[in-house]
């Protein structure tokens, strides 16, 4: 998976192969790839993940409500179909598109690796039975009484084989190592 921020083009990005346990960020302006800790990297999502399950209260287990959206919405060039997904303290509305070639359980799959399947509970059951995959998600909700929202939209597409350079650290590069971990005093070394 290759992840850019969609207002800066060439700009940093975060190449996650979970295939081979391997992550880089990677820097154009400096052509310099820190090798992430993968293990770490997933460590930390998921302790994130945990902390924000327990401000939502666990996540939303039970009463998950699924609701199909009039309309349709066209993302990334691709014609989408809407859900409204709500819990307890979460709603979701996702924005699906049918015709690409991968469907939501891998969209589901990088939820498991980094661990917000774990704050999401029953939603991500009710996210796996949708059909196609997310292009546009807006999540709402409920932390301690304050309403957060976020939105993700993929900008770009692109459907077949990708070059396998967008998934490796670029030829020439330096590659350097993430910096450890600090420790605490007292933890062992």
């Amino acid at each position: 998976m290759r992840l850019e921020a969609g207002d800066t083009p060439a700009g940093t990005a975060l190449v996650l192969r979970l295939d081979l346990d391997r992550a880089w960020r990677l820097d154009p302006g400096q052509r310099v790839a820190v090798e992430l800790d993968a293990g770490r990297l997933k460590a930390r999502s998921q302790a994130d993940a945990a902390f924000a399950a327990g401000l939502m209260g666990g996540g939303e287990d039970g009463a998950v409500r699924t609701q199909a959206l009039e309309g349709s919405r066209t993302v990334a060039g691709h014609v989408c179909r809407g859900y409204q997904l709500t819990g307890p303290s979460v709603q979701m509305v996702l924005w699906v598109a049918e015709d690409l070639p991968v469907g939501v359980d891998t969209f589901a799959d990088l939820l498991e690796w980094s661990g917000a399947s774990r704050s999401l509970g029953g939603l991500l059951t009710r996210i796996r039975a949708l059909p196609g995959f997310p292009l546009q998600t807006r999540t709402r909700i409920d932390v301690l009484g304050e309403i957060r929202e976020t939105v993700s939209t993929v900008t770009t597409i692109d459907v077949g084989p990708q070059p396998r350079e967008l998934f490796e650290v670029p030829a020439g590069w330096r590659v350097v190592a993430e910096a450890p971990a600090p420790t605490s005093e007292g933890d062992p070394e």
